[in-house]
């Protein structure tokens, strides 16, 4: 059973907020991007293997719980007894693999097997190697643009809080701690496939934070990538990735996703308006980054059909998205 330490970069494309109690956003807590990995983790899951995924609560929150799994009235540890009993226990004995081939007779979930469930312990630990602090001014935001959509009121009142300045994160680093056999047989193959991909970590995604692309730092049995995977990929029935850019800004402040995203929602009818902008205890559909001005005044729109929700925004919508934007 050999462990495994592998390092991660999360190339910040807008800044990172990590919220706690407080919403002071003071620190970033392992516990929280692990959150975030589970849910990528459960989106290739879904998407790329074609495999189970959690069970869910009445609040679309994942609910696995060991305890509750039995066969022919054998629980986990019964199981796994038994398999030892009757196994040929070799020099290439894995016990990992072992307990893996236990959890997959019971049905547990592989987002669960990896990231933990109620009576079962994550296989994933991570370190934060390092990460700086950006502050974030209420001064430096501009507001009006694009068209006065309006966002003011809501941008002080839900991300500033009556504060002036906020703090965010960039050069987020991370060491990934697990066994040899997760790692081979599940984790690599997931990093490696949202490698050139932008995924979500942390909060505040409606204002624009969080949009990163994961860099796996090299070493000589972390090259390379599984190609059957990335051909035979169809994530884009759960994410389109589109970049607009010559967004036509010229002022010196920093426009938030939050005010693209509130303006193309204002733009929307009726009958799409909450479906793809969410309302109240519903997620968005729709995220748009922050205005990359250092990058030919572009802006990223992603949508994102919630992976537990069936309905899915048709193509034609993103398209008029993508119109309106290009529009600016």
């Amino acid at each position: 059973m050999s462990k495994k330490e592998v390092v991660i970069r999360f190339e910040t494309i807008t800044p990172l907020w990590f919220g706690d109690a407080w919403q002071k956003n003071e620190k970033i807590r392992p516990s929280a991007l692990m959150g975030s990995l589970r849910f990528w983790f459960s989106v290739y899951w879904k998407f790329i293997k074609i495999g189970q995924i959690e069970n869910l609560n009445d609040e679309n929150v994942p609910a696995d719980n060991l305890l509750n799994l039995k066969k022919d009235k054998k629980t986990f540890m019964d199981i796994l007894l038994q398999h030892m009993r009757d196994g040929n226990i070799g020099d290439d004995f894995n016990f990992d693999k072992e307990v893996d081939n236990v959890l997959d007779e019971l049905e547990l979930s592989v987002p669960s097997r990896i990231f933990g469930c109620t009576g079962w312990n994550s296989r994933v630990d991570i370190e934060i190697l390092e990460y700086y602090t950006k502050k974030v001014n209420l001064k430096e935001i501009e507001f009006d643009f694009p068209d006065n959509v309006g966002s003011e009121f809501w941008i002080k009142k839900v991300l500033f809080q009556s504060m002036n300045n906020i703090n965010s994160y960039d050069g987020l680093k991370v060491k990934l701690k697990t066994m040899s056999y997760w790692w081979d047989t599940y984790l690599k193959d997931f990093i490696r496939f949202f490698e050139n991909k932008i995924i979500f970590i942390g909060g505040k995604l409606s204002f624009g934070f969080g949009f990163v692309k994961i860099k796996l730092e090299e070493s000589q049995d972390t090259k390379g990538q599984n190609e059957s995977i990335i051909k035979n990929a169809n994530i884009n029935n759960f994410m389109s990735i589109n970049k607009i850019e010559r967004i036509n800004y010229e002022g010196n402040k920093s426009v938030l996703g939050y005010n693209f995203k509130y303006y193309l929602r204002k733009r929307e009818g009726k009958r799409f308006r909450e479906k793809n902008f969410g309302n109240q205890g519903n997620a968005s559909k729709i995220y748009v980054s922050h205005l990359q001005k250092e990058d030919n005044n572009s802006v990223y729109l992603i949508v994102l059909n919630n992976l537990y929700d069936s309905s899915s925004i048709p193509v034609w919508i993103v398209d008029k998205y993508k119109k309106q934007l290009n529009e600016l």
